[in-house]
């Protein structure tokens, strides 16, 4: 495809609202995934991405990657991975992601944080470098954001998440003061038995309307789970599985956007035991 062409769609999806751009906090995670990232509330690997508070109960060191072929459009590809490492004083998670193509790129590395202050109550926090690469010699443009989050359980089966993404706007450049959006997310889990986990969430953006988002995850047999989701704004849904095979995690996931199509997704997770 000309390149031109090529750099001229692409600069329509980043300005579209059917697509999050210009250095969103994008989920990532295979479980999250497939319950349409409704994940706010949930103690797992990929809490490097979607709350960090969730990496407190982590017990062992642990190695992801994570990749999702976007609209199956080569050039909105998103890969991602991480490492978590428990001490004694919490857990340490240190994370990477690519976004984008030759043309334009974006770039996120972030060190995490997470401990549990008693049985119920857990924070984290992250530090995260951007960098922001546009072709055909405009350059490269770096920030800093933080990302703050926490865990209740008022319950023993029911527990409140809330994590905020970037607190102090970190500005991209002076055209039009263009900023790192601002996103707030909080939800609620609730375990029905030890099989079946259901999840609702809210999130808020400063420039997008707010998203709301529900799913559900049925562990079938030891090794299997099987999970849903559907979002709103854009309007979308999501399926996806899960295989426990030892040290190994694999999760497969596919969400769908009413207007743009599928979005394939995958990771895996190796546990360290």
């Amino acid at each position: 495809m000309n390149r031109v062409l090529l750099f001229s769609l692409f600069s329509f999806f980043l300005t579209s609202s059917f697509l999050k751009a210009s250095n969103d906090n994008y989920p990532f995670g295979g479980r999250a995934a497939g319950m349409s990232n409704a994940s706010v509330t949930l103690y797992d690997f990929w809490a490097v991405s979607h709350n960090q508070a969730g990496l407190a109960k982590m017990e062992n060191a642990a190695a992801g990657v994570y990749f999702e072929n976007r609209f199956l459009i080569e050039e909105l590809n998103f890969g991602a991975g991480a490492f978590i490492y428990p001490t004694k004083l919490g857990v340490l998670g240190f994370n990477f992601t690519y976004f984008g193509f030759e043309l334009y790129n974006e770039t996120k590395i972030g060190i995490a944080y997470a401990r549990n202050f008693g049985e119920r109550f857990s924070l984290g926090m992250q530090l995260n470098y951007h960098n922001t690469g546009i072709g055909e010699n405009y350059g490269n443009r770096g920030n800093i954001t933080a990302e703050l989050g926490a865990i209740f359980h008022i319950l023993p089966q029911l527990s409140i998440g809330a994590h905020l993404y970037n607190p102090a706007r970190a500005k991209i450049g002076n055209f039009a003061d263009e900023r790192i959006p601002t996103i707030f997310k909080t939800g609620l889990g609730y375990e029905f038995s030890e099989r079946v986990l259901v999840v609702l969430e809210a999130e808020q953006s400063i420039n997008h309307k707010p998203v709301f988002k529900a799913g559900i995850e049925y562990h079938i047999i030891d090794p299997i789970f099987i999970r849903g989701g559907i979002g709103t704004n854009p309007n979308s849904n999501s399926f996806g599985f899960g295989l426990l095979m030892g040290n190994l995690e694999v999760d497969l996931a596919t969400s769908y956007h009413y207007l743009l199509g599928y979005s394939p997704q995958i990771s895996m997770i190796y546990n360290f035991k």
